[in-house]
């Protein structure tokens, strides 16, 4: 019997799921443009939040997802995400993931901001999402395909079918991968600001490839900045994760003031919106903010990554005041999916970061990320398990065309992303952000692999055409909701809520 042929674009914690559920089924390659050791689930400090404690409840959960979002989730996708997201968490228990646990063997639950509950895991302290891949890559090995150093290009369209990908390899060389289902993995977009806690790589190229294959892309102007970047002096900053607020840790500024006093009813575990601009707020006064953790007994014990970073860095913990500053963290926004992770190109899918099932609404609430990579990448299996194989593979050719551009510098483009729609944004800055983009050649259409482009143009092309998107996005959303704050529009607006802005290459515009 014939095999279905599946390519997953991206190797963090999502493609891994999803593969793991499907290699006794279908042939699946997973294609990643470094190596499987660059990606956000390997750099996941939180944990993974579910409501499986005696104390918790999931329409808890579900009430916490809804407010730390703004309700501008879609319920309904949220319901999803926690009821079933205790199964699948349960089931990783049941198959031995080692969480950590107390003396007696009971799990330790962690709580962060905006939780009602303690229902954080973790494992490793301050590694979760390294063991989460740890322990899936140890699972599929010799089961899948893995190819590195591939950095995705077109996605293979014809008559609104996709029918796989085309790549192109470290040495310029192009490669088409033919397959029955095309996953998109391939996380966020929030390296294309200069300070975040991403790894270099996710730099929205999913979203470049759906856009272009004609696939919905929407909510884009939601970008979730993480309060407590180290401040050092480096482009890629280390996370401080909110977990160290959520064992006791304040946010001070120098002379030990308590900024979150006064500014939300919970004070340092408030909704990250709002602590990443009281933060901000300081830093623009000329004050240097630090978390101190003098109150947390056993902290090397219970960070062990977050104390290593530290000591690399010469931050002496014995004060008790890590220096902190917000980075870009998450995107809320991205390929818009059904709950079963298909975009509205046939056989094109997209699930974790990069998609948007609209379960995180206008900010998401702390842990929900692994969750949801694991809750919709186990829908996709379940549907994919049951779907025909191709009709035809036969691919038509394209005759090659000419390109000229000259490109910005990446860190260019980084600067003006976090100037112009960072976290304080408005009609201004976003001017000048789309005439800077104005100047250069962004192509639009399905066909940068028709053009003879280098490696790096085909990734400055994703660069360019993501920034514009979201820039277009935060311009065209007149209000603050959630991560999405404008100075201009300080307030949410009725005439806002529940819509979404939903770009695709045949009409943009707002939807309900």
């Amino acid at each position: 019997m014939q095999r279905q042929k599946i390519v997953i674009v991206g190797s963090g914690l999502a493609a891994y799921v999803l593969a793991s559920k499907l290699w006794q089924h279908a042939d699946v390659t997973i294609i990643t443009k470094n190596t499987t050791k660059h990606s956000n689930s390997i750099r996941a400090q939180g944990g993974v939040a579910a409501a499986i404690s005696a104390k918790d409840q999931w329409q808890l959960h579900l009430e916490d997802t809804l407010k730390a979002g703004m309700y501008h989730n879609h319920q309904i996708a949220v319901k999803t995400l926690v009821k079933e997201g205790k199964e699948v968490v349960e089931n990783l228990l049941q198959q031995g993931f080692p969480a950590d646990r107390d003396q007696q063997g009971n799990i330790l639950f962690g709580r962060e901001g905006a939780h009602s509950q303690r229902r954080i895991i973790h494992a490793g302290g301050d590694q979760t999402g390294k063991y989460l891949i740890n322990f899936y890559q140890k699972f599929l090995q010799g089961k899948i395909a893995i190819k590195e150093g591939q950095l995705a290009v077109d996605c293979i369209v014809e008559r609104g079918e996709c029918k796989g990908i085309t790549t192109i390899d470290q040495h310029d060389q192009y490669h088409t991968i033919i397959a029955d289902h095309t996953v998109l993995a391939t996380g966020g977009f929030a390296a294309l600001y200069d300070t975040t806690s991403n790894d270099p790589s996710t730099t929205g190229d999913g979203i470049a490839l759906a856009y272009r294959a004609g696939a919905n892309v929407t909510d884009l102007e939601f970008v979730q900045f993480h309060p407590t970047m180290l401040a050092i002096k480096t482009q890629h900053n280390d996370l401080i994760s909110e977990a160290v607020r959520g064992e006791g840790a304040s946010l001070v500024d120098q002379d030990y003031r308590a900024i979150m006093k006064g500014i939300h009813p919970l004070e340092n575990l408030a909704p990250r919106d709002i602590v990443a601009r009281a933060i901000m707020e300081e830093i623009t006064k000329g004050n240097h903010i630090f978390l101190d953790i003098r109150k947390i007994k056993n902290f090397q014990t219970k960070f062990p990554f977050i104390n290593s970073v530290c000591e690399m860095n010469n931050i002496d913990l014995h004060r008790g005041m890590i220096p902190v500053k917000p980075g870009a963290h998450f995107t809320m926004g991205g390929v818009e999916t059904d709950l079963l992770g298909r975009t509205n190109v046939s056989r094109l899918y997209a699930i974790g970061e990069v998609a948007c099932t609209h379960v995180h609404g206008a900010n998401r609430l702390a842990s929900n990320s692994l969750l949801e990579a694991m809750v919709f990448a186990t829908r996709l299996a379940n549907y994919l398990q049951s779907q025909p194989l191709l009709s035809s593979t036969k691919i038509q050719k394209v005759q090659q065309l000419q390109f000229t551009s000259q490109d910005p510098d990446l860190d260019q483009l980084r600067t003006r992303m976090t100037v112009n729609v960072g976290i304080n944004r408005d009609e201004t800055r976003f001017k000048n952000m789309l005439e800077w983009l104005d100047k250069f050649t962004i192509i639009e259409e399905n066909c940068l692999s028709v053009f003879g482009l280098s490696r790096k143009q085909v990734q400055m092309q994703h660069h360019l055409l993501v920034a514009r998107l979201v820039t277009k996005a935060a311009r065209q959303r007149t209000e603050s909701r959630g991560a999405h704050h404008r100075v201009d529009y300080p307030y949410q607006s009725e005439q806002w809520k529940n819509k979404s802005i939903t770009f695709q290459l045949t009409k943009q515009g707002v939807s309900v």
